[in-house]
């Protein structure tokens, strides 16, 4: 059991190092980010915004959940 508990710990923090998770909504949005596009899911915001700083659009990004959908955040 314990080794199970510790294999998975491992493999989150590896996730937690590559995944840009979404900010809170009460922690604001930094004022070096720029509100981008809305997406009905976080698996597409987070594709979306991967593929847009792969591809030299923008330097970084993170998914914001809202009421109703996920927001995409850049930074120039």
């Amino acid at each position: 059991m314990k080794k199970k508990i510790a294999a998975a710990a491992a493999v989150m923090g590896a996730l937690a190092s590559t995944v840009a998770f979404a900010q809170p909504a009460s922690a604001g949005v930094d004022t070096r980010y720029y509100y981008e596009s809305s997406w009905s899911s976080e698996g597409d915001c987070q594709i979306n915004g991967y593929f847009g700083q792969q591809n030299g659009r923008w330097s970084a990004y993170f998914c914001s959940p809202s009421t109703w959908s996920w927001d995409l955040y850049i930074k120039r």
